[in-house]
């Protein structure tokens, strides 16, 4: 064979061999979320939510975890299952994304070509299993002072203030006052290893804390929860609406034994150069 014809035959089985090697790329199809929907079902409390992102699986393989709208590739075209997951900031920290428990996924089916894009919005509500007691501000303040409190909390129905309803908690402290210290003196009947959730619409100018006051063997303990930061400056009497979703299992494994859990709000302005105001709504407990 001359040496050109063998520069060609073996270009030919050189091309073949890419072919073998690097075989084409499957053409996916396309699911495309825009947004979604939440909505509490009857007597599981407000339908707030703070949904920050989507976790989304076909066929129990994850397709990843994507902020809205988003577009995403499937490359396993065909029939798929696909289950969308509600992903939430646990404790309100952006790198403690989680997917919520108490949110029921999101299940579809759908049959997909290359290049085909489906949309979806997927709608959200808590499982039926989902045990949740929520307490608003609607019949009153259900806080009372505690400790070394020496600032007020009362209940708002100006219309500016209020999250939704007719009523928002309002706690309030002066300038040179040091504490703003309430507890709701309701003894929540919860044990180590429950999983539990505070759900919470709140604004403040000022940080403040929450957490459990546990008492066990007769000895009472604070127990922080969560440092909550300000969405709000200057006086803060117009409210910055935040929702925020509290992990408190910790607390209770931290308690094993405790034969009493009541929730605390706390507040400390020894730097404050403005009064300090914190408004809160439809505080909502949520277990299994």
């Amino acid at each position: 064979m001359k040496p050109f014809a063998y520069f060609i035959a073996f270009s030919i089985l050189a091309l073949q061999g890419c072919d073998i090697i690097n075989p084409k790329e499957k053409e996916p199809a396309y699911l495309y979320i825009p947004s979604f929907t939440f909505q509490a079902n009857l007597n599981q409390g407000t339908s707030s939510e703070a949904i920050t992102e989507v976790w989304v699986y076909a066929n129990d393989q994850s397709l990843g975890v994507y902020d809205l709208p988003a577009k995403i590739p499937i490359l396993e075209l065909g029939t798929s299952n696909i289950r969308i997951f509600a992903g939430i900031k646990n404790n309100g920290i952006s790198n403690t994304r989680i997917r919520y428990p108490f949110y029921a996924p999101f299940d579809t089916t759908l049959t997909m070509s290359a290049f085909q894009v489906d949309t979806i919005v997927p709608a959200f509500t808590y499982y039926n299993q989902a045990v949740i007691s929520e307490k608003g501000f609607e019949s009153g303040n259900f806080l009372v002072q505690t400790g070394t409190n020496n600032g007020s909390f009362s209940v708002t129905n100006q219309s500016e203030q209020v999250f939704e309803g007719n009523r928002s908690g309002w706690g309030h402290l002066d300038v040179g006052s040091s504490k703003l210290y309430y507890k709701d003196d309701d003894n929540l009947n919860y044990t180590s290893g429950d999983n539990l959730f505070l759900e919470m619409n709140y604004s403040s100018n000022n940080t403040f804390s929450v957490g459990f006051i546990t008492t066990t063997g007769g000895i009472t303990a604070k127990n922080p929860a969560l440092i909550i930061n300000p969405t709000s400056s200057g006086d803060g009497l117009t409210p910055v609406w935040k929702k925020i979703y509290i992990d408190f299992g910790f607390v209770l494994q931290q308690n094993p034994t405790a034969q009493f859990h009541e929730l605390y709000i706390e507040s400390n302005a020894t730097n404050s150069t403005t009064p300090v105001n914190i408004f809160l709504d439809n505080l909502k407990w949520v277990t299994w």
